[in-house]
């Protein structure tokens, strides 16, 4: 990726080829990524690797509006301007990397914090994202809304989520009250190796908070941890 900007009164341009991305999930507060701890989160990544954080469509300084399939491909496009990329996603953004990582030829790592699958955002929760939605960030109607997510349940995104061959970590809490820590088994169960469980006991769905959590994840990517690791929040 090339990106030009100005220093003082220069004129600089920086290139960057391999680059850690982080992928924020379904927001729960209105602004940017970089008004929240995803600024903190891509910072410490920085003193290894080249850290980027967006906000995907519909949310904070982007434009458009919110679509699951535009997250995708929002994710796709950012990743496609590096020679390699590594992917931590969080929440729904985990699960957009889990979506968009098969077809990524130049995925490095990949990792999934407090990722849920499909078939939990159904009836009161998917009324209740909506609901919360709307009032932070651009989303269309929840007939939309609904017809997406449906459509999203009749895809195997497990089955192929096999054909990632990059290194994997799935990183959950076994007390998130958000996304049950059963989606990280069943994760983890589909990836096919290389692939690494960070089990959090005790740990809640806001994991990128924890900067223990943080710290075994980067030694992961360091290529440091590997295997089944079991933490205490």
């Amino acid at each position: 990726m090339i990106v030009e900007t100005a220093v003082g009164k220069n004129f600089v341009r920086l290139h960057v080829s391999n680059s850690i991305l982080i992928c924020h999930g379904f927001p729960y507060e209105r602004g940017s990524v970089i008004e929240k701890s995803y600024s903190a989160l891509a910072q410490l990544m920085s003193e290894f690797m080249p850290t980027l954080i967006f906000d995907f469509s519909g949310c904070g300084n982007s434009r458009g509006f919110f679509s699951f399939y535009a997250w995708v491909e929002d994710l796709k496009r950012i990743a496609m301007k590096f020679k390699s990329v590594s992917i931590v996603g969080y929440s729904m953004g985990g699960l957009v990397a889990l979506k968009a990582s098969p077809e990524l030829k130049n995925l490095e790592k990949l990792v999934l914090i407090s990722t849920p699958l499909p078939e939990i955002i159904d009836g009161d929760r998917l009324k209740a994202m909506y609901e919360h939605a709307k009032n932070i960030m651009r989303i269309g109607d929840y007939r939309e809304f609904m017809a997406e997510m449906t459509k999203l349940k009749e895809e195997d995104i497990l089955e192929k989520a096999g054909n990632i061959v990059a290194p994997k970590l799935v990183v959950h809490g076994t007390k998130d009250e958000i996304v049950p820590f059963k989606c990280g088994e069943e994760i983890y169960k589909a990836l096919k190796e290389p692939k690494s469980f960070l089990k959090v006991i005790d740990g809640d769905h806001f994991l990128r908070r924890n900067e223990r959590v943080i710290k075994y994840v980067l030694e992961w990517i360091k290529g440091e941890l590997s295997g089944e690791i079991e933490i205490k929040a």
